[in-house]
């Protein structure tokens, strides 16, 4: 039996008019001839989803991209140009930090407003406000302006204050960034156990809380929906449009895919090369990632590994001209995206490598750790530069090879196992 819908977005379009002076407002509004003065700009174009009842959707995208806009529009405080937008149910939202907040009132006195307009009574509020104060852990803060706040206290009575009505849709915007990691990790496990009752749409700049917190994932870019599905699926896609954006390489800019000939490595009939897609990549594109796969020690195809099996991944890169100080890496996601463990040339071997122009034959090998038995896929990536964490990214290919991590006969007590070193007993003095 599918579950109610409670949000039901139908080709949604927010047009925002622009205008290049103050004083053109005032032209166009009184122009006797209706001369236009502005340029229309459209922050959400022909958008439609539906959220159902109980689930938690991430929205994520770059800084413009239309995803605060969105959620005003859901909380009825934007107006849409076009389309419609259905919400059923309580709502409360956390669309910035403390908004709705007086700076002059206490936090005693904001969180009796907030309620307030929210919809509780005095009496009620009385009864959760302990639970409020309890959460936000701002002490004898709660009596004082919130104008003397730290950011971390403004936002921690704000979701305090947000999640005390009970909400049936609970929208959260950028807010959890704010507070330490403690207490992000508190709102995270907060919100796991409200999913029960309550529905979330989430917005944030953390792929890991999305992996983690969300059923699903919307990635908006200008305004437009470009993916909808998976967690994994839709950071993958954010990432991608992060790099693609950060080295100015557009969809029609993709190259065509050259299948490389034969190549001096030992033939292995076992181990086949993996053809990586132009839609799995990103990046500047100087070198590109043309071909992968994942063997063992013995150069025959990985499917499988344990702890001190030694693992190797083969690249055939094409560099578009010669490079100096290239950077190999990868890094090796779970099945919801969270980042285990990885590492690349530049911080690890601390060499320079350098490629001609044309196909190479790049080869990495590592020894695998005891890490929880589950599969895994490998990030791969090519990089420029000399410094491990900022360079420039030429070839991101994302989550194209899978492994599964086995541990026969022992447990792992987490994400992976890190061996006691010493243990004593002694008597109590």
């Amino acid at each position: 039996m599918e579950r109610e819908i409670v949000i039901d977005v139908r080709n949604l379009r927010k047009t925002y008019r622009l205008f290049k002076r103050n004083s053109d407002r005032i032209k166009e509004t009184f122009h006797p001839f209706r001369k236009k003065y502005h340029h229309p700009f459209d922050a959400i174009k022909d958008l439609s989803f539906q959220v159902r009842k109980g689930e938690s959707i991430g929205i994520i995208g770059r800084n413009g991209s239309g995803k605060s806009t969105l959620l005003q529009i859901l909380c009825n405080i934007l107006q849409p140009t076009s389309g419609s937008v259905t919400v059923n149910g309580r709502i409360s939202a956390l669309l910035e930090l403390g908004a709705g907040f007086n700076p002059e009132f206490t936090g005693r006195e904001n969180v009796y407003l907030s309620t307030a307009i929210m919809g509780l009574s005095h009496e009620e509020v009385e009864s959760r406000f302990d639970a409020i104060t309890d959460f936000a852990e701002i002490g004898e803060f709660i009596d004082q302006p919130v104008k003397l706040y730290s950011s971390g206290m403004y936002v921690r009575l704000a979701f305090a204050t947000a999640i005390s009505i009970e909400p049936e849709l609970l929208i959260v915007d950028e807010a959890l960034a704010v507070g330490d990691i403690f207490f992000q990790q508190k709102c995270i496990a907060r919100m796991k156990e409200m999913l029960s009752s309550c529905t979330i749409v989430f917005v944030t700049h953390d792929m890991h809380a999305v992996t983690n917190l969300c059923e699903r994932v919307i990635v908006i870019d200008g305004g437009l929906k470009l993916f909808e599905g998976s967690p994994l699926e839709g950071v993958s896609t954010y990432t991608k449009i992060i790099h693609n954006e950060r080295f100015q390489r557009k969809e029609s800019e993709k190259p065509q895919e050259v299948v490389p000939v034969d190549h001096p490595v030992r033939h292995t009939s076992g181990a086949p090369w993996k053809h990586v897609p132009a839609d799995a990549k990103g990046g500047a594109n100087e070198i590109e990632i043309l071909q992968v796969r994942l063997l063992g020690e013995d150069y025959e195809r990985k499917e499988t590994v344990m702890a001190g099996q030694t693992c190797i991944i083969q690249m055939v890169v094409e560099a578009k001209n010669n490079k100096a100080n290239v950077i190999f890496g990868y890094t090796l996601k779970d099945r919801i995206g969270n980042a285990i463990f990885g590492e690349n040339t530049c911080s690890s071997l601390q060499e320079s490598f350098a490629l001609a122009a044309g196909q190479h034959l790049v080869t990495i090998a590592f020894s695998w750790p005891e890490i929880y038995p589950a599969t895994y896929t490998f990030t791969l990536g090519v990089g420029e530069g000399n410094d491990p964490f900022v360079h420039t990214i030429h070839c991101w290919a994302h989550n194209i090879l899978s492994i599964s991590a086995l541990s026969p006969g022992k447990g792992v007590h987490g994400i992976f196992n890190n061996p006691i070193l010493e243990c004593s007993i002694g008597s109590v003095q």
